[in-house]
């Protein structure tokens, strides 16, 4: 569970995601888009029921690295001490460290799962974990594997591949929740197992509260006094009727533990996620491009900056100095709202867009594009390897990794020809697997370039 992260407001757009393993056939999501029945006087005396509905579907997550260690000889010591060269390889073995506990939420009987980005993310390295376990409610543990991680909203989908149908959890709708609405939110916390606490809905659209620490990231928190603890990351947040309205996430703290302030991403936000990397493969979101003020205005809305030239935004007639008071239906009363509207909405989408430009209130007409996913290391353009760039580069047949296409100035470290083989220590044979394996900051970098190999390091923004 994180209580600190840094936020940035760009241009509305996509912000990182990866998807790995490619889509799977089963996708049997079940939704119950209904509003709750608030008009009921009578007390419930339990809600075991109801419960019993959820609860099997909320699974124990624990992760693994797998970690190299050296186990010098003592032929190794003493050809150390006298200033000798290794003869010898040294003996080295790979070990399965833990790295940390979690929750998550099977949300269709083929296994589909959903968990926090950073419950899977190794937090010394911020790399994705070599093994995700999964403890059911018989307590056997099964290995899943990661379909697609979105930084951006802190959420990550697993698949169990079980064979039998399991227990999964019905969808809601996270839009109709209001402030006073029960909910119950179930998880591992501590890793002491199953736990379940019931609150309120403490407040909604929660924004700006800087809990993630991805650029660009999108937060629309459901608050709640429901207790979440360390260990309930990616566990369930469910209504009265037992439905998934939420992924519990971070707490705000000064103790590190509940004081009555948790946070979940609602099942809205989750849903487009889920079904982007299941059916899809990879994360697709509505790109308008503009840029937005920080500047608070007197009216309710957000205020257009700038526009990209040759963008979906351009073309529809925005400019600078526009007050976005509307998407679709949807009323605009931020910057950080009018993101999330738009990341929500697919590319190819026409949509209305209500402004107000020089005290006269207009509606424009957008299709939405597509962001193209930003190149993973600034200023450098990768592909895969193929026999094409093998020959042109002349690179052997044992090399695996991916190649650099292009290079810009600012990353001349990175010629053009060279094959990234490892990052921080792990192989990368996709441009996926090298944005999973970046980190902020220093990275260890083992490459080819004109038959040798080397190491370097390279820092990443």
């Amino acid at each position: 569970m994180r209580n600190s992260i840094c936020y940035t407001l760009s241009y509305v757009m996509v912000a990182f995601a990866c998807a790995l393993h490619g889509t799977s056939k089963g996708f049997s999501l079940k939704v119950d888009d209904t509003d709750l029945d608030r008009g009921d006087a009578i007390p419930r005396q339990s809600y075991s029921r109801i419960l019993e509905k959820s609860t099997p579907a909320v699974v124990s997550v624990t992760t693994q690295q797998v970690v190299k260690r050296m186990y010098p000889t003592i032929e190794d010591f003493l050809r150390r001490y006298y200033g000798l060269p290794r003869v010898n390889e040294p003996n080295v073995k790979e070990e399965n460290v833990p790295v940390g506990i979690g929750s998550g939420v099977i949300v269709t009987p083929e296994g589909h799962t959903i968990t926090n980005a950073h419950v899977i993310t190794d937090p010394r390295t911020g790399s994705l974990v070599e093994e995700v376990l999964v403890q059911l409610a018989d307590k056997i543990e099964y290995k899943a594997r990661i379909v697609g991680v979105d930084r951006s909203t802190d959420v990550a989908v697993l698949k169990i591949d079980h064979g039998e149908p399991l227990p999964f959890v019905t969808l809601g709708n996270s839009d109709f929740l209001k402030v006073g609405d029960i909910v119950f939110a179930t998880g591992n916390p501590l890793g002491i197992g199953k736990t379940v606490t019931m609150g309120i809905v403490s407040a909604t659209g929660r924004s700006e509260l800087k809990v993630l620490d991805e650029k660009g990231s999108y937060e629309n928190f459901i608050q709640t006094d429901a207790s979440i603890n360390r260990g309930n990351s990616g566990g369930a947040l469910v209504d009265a009727k037992g439905r998934l309205v939420g992924i519990n996430t971070a707490i705000i703290s000064q103790t590190g533990g509940s004081v009555g302030i948790g946070l979940a991403i609602p099942v809205n936000i989750v849903k487009k996620v889920l079904t982007d990397f299941v059916q899809g493969g990879e994360l697709r979101r509505g790109f308008l491009g503009v840029s937005l003020s920080m500047v608070e205005t007197a009216n309710s809305g957000a205020l257009v900056e700038g526009v990209i030239p040759g963008s979906a935004a351009e073309k529809a007639g925005f400019e600078s100095g526009d007050l976005i008071v509307s998407v679709g239906n949807e009323k605009v009363s931020s910057a950080n709202q009018l993101r999330l509207a738009i990341a929500q909405t697919s590319p190819g989408t026409r949509i209305p867009v209500a402004i107000i430009r020089n005290e006269v209130k207009k509606t424009l007409f957008v299709t939405l594009e597509l962001f193209g996913k930003p190149p993973p290391i600034p200023g450098i353009s990768l592909e895969p390897l193929s026999s094409e760039n093998r020959e042109k580069y002349g690179i052997p047949a044992q090399t695996r990794g991916v190649v650099v296409k292009k290079s810009s100035g600012e990353a001349e470290t990175f010629k053009e020809g060279v094959v990234i083989v490892e990052i921080n220590g792990y192989q990368v044979n996709s441009i996926e697997e090298v944005t999973a394996e970046l980190k902020k900051g220093i990275n260890r970098f083992y490459v080819w370039y004109r038959g040798k190999y080397r190491f370097l390091a390279y820092r990443v923004p």
